[in-house]
């Protein structure tokens, strides 16, 4: 080989490892923005959520009473009285308006979803077919037989498929189709993603909208962030925190004109999805002592209304410390309480987890009921576990209270 061609053989083999490295540079550059994105977003939504919880649990108390209220007065006429539709009406207002205190308690540190086996096909499946009622946009779906399982909040995760959808819809005024697709998918270090490896359930939602421009694809997940006039900011910031707290990852591709693909991974679960066995309606009566613990008035005067009309006696507490004097009291009397339902959050005072704590000193067979507007706090999740005996999250219908309360009592007569 000639000097010439050797030099020049040399020269562009170094211009090739020259140009590898700068690649590796570029990427190397590229992964470390993504990762300081990704946690400044974190951090974003953390820090949000200091504030967003406290609104969404005082909220939430408020709530409890006009749809406890809403309920007593609904028992008080027949559904043929003409004011029973306006009542189901304010109802079905009130607990819309649950959804959004839901949407601001995603962003409270702490929280954890109460998660259970689930088949997320048919979860995906009823979630997008409910919001797109009426809408001139349709869903496609597709899912391989032997799909796997996934541990999820079902309430939780059926709010990120239709908040994916109702976006997807809202970028199609003119009509189309939503393509929703669930596979089976390993997960190594291979795929640069912010993942354990393992398995997981990979779903796509595309849609054939407008797209999203680079500068906006940014921001997508942010809080309180929104390009359309009328929304809110919450929907993909409450999605990104509901899959971040399942251990899982949202992330998006759009071109501006090519339309718009989510791609969500989900860890996947060994368990099965539970039988459903049905339940026989139970009229809403009952009997026995119940403690109500609650700082606030309005949610003791509901609470004790919703069960005196149904046959109990109540007493109630302002915090802990009282409940316990209270139960002690009773014990010693020999008219123990059936039942106690108890806050979490107490300002200034003994809450709830610590009260229960104390009252299995005097009764290690008493029957406590979690309740607090703070509905993803971890003790919500797994109150067994804090030795409570059942839970119901506020706002709550007077039916949800009655047959928690009936499944409590009769389960420790079983």
């Amino acid at each position: 080989m000639k000097p010439d061609d050797r030099r020049k053989e040399e020269l562009t083999n170094e211009l090739a490892e020259l140009r590898q490295r700068v690649a590796f540079f570029s990427y190397d550059i590229t992964e470390k923005r993504r990762m300081e994105e990704e946690l400044l977003r974190t951090e974003k939504l953390e820090s949000i959520g200091i504030l967003a919880g406290g609104i969404a649990h005082d909220f939430n108390n408020i709530l409890t009473a006009i749809v406890g209220n809403i309920g007593l007065a609904k028992m008080c006429i027949t559904p043929e009285d003409k004011i029973y539709e306006m009542l189901v009406d304010a109802e079905k207002a009130s607990l819309r308006a649950r959804e959004l205190t839901r949407q601001l308690l995603t962003f409270s540190r702490g929280g954890a979803p109460i998660k259970e086996a689930t088949s997320i096909i048919e979860l995906i499946r009823d979630s997008a077919t409910f919001v797109l009622r009426g809408s001139n946009v349709r869903c496609g779906f597709s899912s391989p037989t032997d799909l796997w399982t996934v541990d999820a909040d079902q309430g939780q995760m059926s709010q990120v498929i239709q908040n994916l959808v109702i976006n997807a819809d809202q970028a199609m005024p003119e009509g189309g189709i939503i393509q929703i697709r669930a596979e089976n998918v390993p997960v190594s270090a291979e795929h640069g993603l912010p993942l354990e490896s393992g398995k997981y359930v990979k779903i796509c939602v595309a849609d054939e909208g407008i797209g999203i421009s680079e500068e906006h694809l940014q921001r997508m997940f942010e809080p309180y962030f929104t390009t359309k006039q009328k929304g809110s900011g919450l929907g993909l910031a409450t999605a990104y925190s509901i899959i971040r707290r399942h251990d899982g990852h949202i992330c998006v591709e759009s071109e501006l004109g090519s339309g718009t693909t989510f791609y969500i991974y989900l860890p996947a679960s060994e368990k099965e999805v539970p039988a459903q066995k049905a339940k026989a309606e139970q009229p809403l009566t009952g009997k026995g002592r119940i403690l109500v613990m609650d700082d606030e008035e309005i949610v003791r005067d509901v609470a004790g209304s919703v069960l005196t009309r149904s046959g109990y006696e109540v007493e109630f507490a302002r915090e802990g410390a009282e409940a316990i004097e209270l139960y002690r009291q009773a014990q010693e009397l020999g008219e123990p309480f059936a039942a106690v339902i108890m806050d979490l959050t107490i300002p200034g005072g003994m809450g709830g987890k610590e009260a229960a704590r104390e009252l299995l000193t005097i009764d290690p067979k008493d029957k406590v009921i979690v309740s607090s507007g703070y509905s993803t706090d971890p003790v919500m999740a797994g109150f067994r576990k804090y030795g409570f005996s059942g839970v119901v999250a506020k706002p709550y219908r007077i039916r949800q209270l009655i047959d928690v309360l009936r499944e409590v009592i009769v389960g420790s007569e079983r």
